[in-house]
């Protein structure tokens, strides 16, 4: 990773030359250069720091507090003569005495008991890191999953592009026999017609063709997140030959075990359940414990005089007996989000398992269709071979010769297509499965 890191960075100053790149390379190119992935890496660290967080649960609170005020008293006037029906009064007056009263305290607050409130909302933290961390690698299942399909689409344009080339030279070698054929008097004008009819349609596909490999090579740019760069690169195809259709049921197990998809869905059951265990909770005694140490004096130097400070402690007790229904109705929906993300994890995991089983039934098909297009293939060009001899022979007319070489035609395109489909649908088995990145983690 590191190597090809460097390659990139350094490409433009040290070759103008196009590298050849294998699916590898651009599935490691994406994973450097995809800005989703570095989105969800942001979650998974925003959900690392809620981790740290809700330690404080668990941790005593510790403050220090400073304190002064100062009273103004009216000239004059003696405070307990202000005594009316039993109050005194507080009278101010910026012409009156003036007194100061100074405090600090030290105070610790810790909870000892809230009904496992705290241990529940740190285990649903980190339910919740596991969840970012999951849908992280599901992203990059994703990023992987685009570049196959990309890479994989460029590779069909190339070969299509390739087949209809080949095409188009045999519809000119077609012209040069026609023409021959034609100058002997051995056919007639039509002939001639009909063969530079197939060349026009020859040269029009391979436009065609040229436009979708242009395209394809842009997607895939976009796949490696390299829209915006400048570098030039060609792709190979290692030829690497298909996995094994594997069974049904081993796919179920590997699905359920590493399907980022599945295990997110399993985690939110998870969360769901932390949450109604957090609200059981509010139903429960609360006690927590409070120490002070301070003091008050109305003399600033008395601050440092430790025997002027004083300490305390107290417990307090809460114990909830009735709340307007608020809770047991909170408590009820929280019994109802349990259900229904089962129900949810339930409906993803059949979802799932129909892809999955369609994908192997097609996989299945591909396996069994590759050789038989092979032999299609290799069938049409023998007998486009014999039909064209035969009509230098004379012995057969311009439009078997054409419905031969429709017949290769389609037997290149039809392979080309299947052999690549077969990697692409390959690809979308393993993503579903969870199995994609294995090699990338």
């Amino acid at each position: 990773m590191k190597r090809l890191f460097y390659l990139l960075f350094f490409l433009p100053f040290i070759s103008l030359e196009a590298q050849v790149y294998s699916l590898e390379n651009c599935i490691e190119i994406a994973l450097l250069n995809k800005e989703t992935l570095k989105s969800a890496a942001l979650d998974v660290q925003s959900a690392v720091s809620g981790t740290k967080g809700s330690l404080s649960n668990i941790l005593p609170t510790i403050s220090y507090g400073n304190s002064w005020s100062e009273s103004h008293s009216p000239k004059g006037v003696n405070y307990s003569e202000m005594a009316f029906m039993g109050d005194t009064v507080s009278l101010s007056s910026p012409y009156g005495g003036i007194s100061n009263n100074y405090g600090a305290s030290f105070s610790i607050n810790q909870s000892i008991y809230d009904g496992g409130q705290w241990l529940n909302q740190i285990k649903l933290a980190k339910n919740t890191l596991v969840i970012n961390q999951l849908r992280a690698r599901q992203q990059k299942i994703n990023v992987i999953m685009d570049v196959h399909q990309s890479f994989y689409e460029l590779l069909k344009a190339q070969q299509l592009l390739d087949v209809s080339k080949k095409n188009l030279d045999l519809a000119r070698q077609q012209i040069s026999l026609v023409k021959t054929q034609f100058e002997l008097g051995a056919v007639n004008k039509t002939d001639l017609l009909k063969a530079h009819v197939l060349k026009g349609n020859a040269q029009s596909d391979v436009l065609i063709k040229e436009t979708n490999v242009r395209n394809a090579k842009l997607v895939l740019r976009n796949s490696m997140g390299l829209i915006a760069s400048a570098t030039y690169f060609e792709i190979s195809d290692t030829g690497r030959p298909l996995l094994p259709v594997p069974e049904v049921k081993q796919s179920v197990f590997e699905m359920e075990e590493y399907s980022p998809t599945l295990l997110v869905y399993r985690s939110q059951i998870a969360s769901a359940e932390l949450n109604r265990k957090i609200l059981g909770g509010t139903r429960l005694p609360n006690l927590s414990t409070s120490m002070s140490y301070g003091t008050t004096t109305n003399e600033f130097e008395n601050m440092t005089q430790l025997d002027k400070w004083s300490s305390s402690i107290s417990l307090s007790l809460s114990i909830p007996i009735f709340t307007g229904y608020n809770l047991s109705t909170r408590q009820q929906q929280a019994e109802l989000n349990v259900r229904k993300q089962q129900y949810n994890y339930l409906t993803q995991k059949h979802d799932l398992m129909v892809q999955m089983e369609s994908l192997i039934n097609v996989l299945g098909n591909y396996q069994e269709l590759i050789p038989i297009s092979e032999q299609v293939l290799a069938s049409a060009e023998e007998d486009l071979k014999l039909v064209q001899e035969r009509y230098k022979l004379g012995s057969t007319t311009i439009l078997e010769v054409l419905d031969a070489q429709v017949s290769v035609s389609r037997a290149r395109s039809s392979l080309v297509s299947i052999k690549y489909n077969a990697r692409t649908q390959e690809a979308q088995l393993r993503a579903i499965l969870g199995t994609l990145d294995q090699d990338y983690r």
